[in-house]
């Protein structure tokens, strides 16, 4: 079973997340802000982590970045409500595997999982 890390600081969002992912047999930890996140990410392994970009405390951007130092080969997927917040990810070392546009369906969330992270290595039904 994959694991994935959802970051975001809004409740329904995670939820929306965590439910598109769970239906399709991953393993869903949630994390509500940037420094759970970071704390996740010190003490778990992960296939992949679903990152929003704008959060109160530790910005998406820090979490991101550390996340790409920390496990090199665990795939990014950036939510953000805005295509120019991408900009701020564009630097050396820092490459996400793809992005979600708020506001986005469940068929985007499952789409984008299962070919970021790879169709052979994904489980559940289709």
């Amino acid at each position: 079973m994959k694991k994935v890390l959802v970051v975001d600081d809004e409740d329904m969002v995670r939820n929306y997340v965590r439910r598109a992912l769970a239906s399709r047999g991953w393993e869903v930890v949630e994390a509500v802000n940037g420094a759970d996140a970071l704390e996740a990410l010190r003490t778990g392994d992960f296939a992949a982590m679903i990152c929003d970009l704008k959060m109160p405390d530790t910005r998406g951007e820090e979490v991101i970045k550390e996340a790409a130092a920390s496990k090199p080969g665990m795939k990014i997927i950036v939510i953000t409500g805005s295509v120019s917040d991408v900009s701020s990810l564009i630097e050396p070392g820092i490459a996400a595997a793809g992005f979600l546009l708020k506001p986005f369906g469940i068929d985007e969330i499952r789409d984008l999982a299962e070919k970021v992270i790879g169709e052979g290595e994904m489980s559940g039904e289709r």
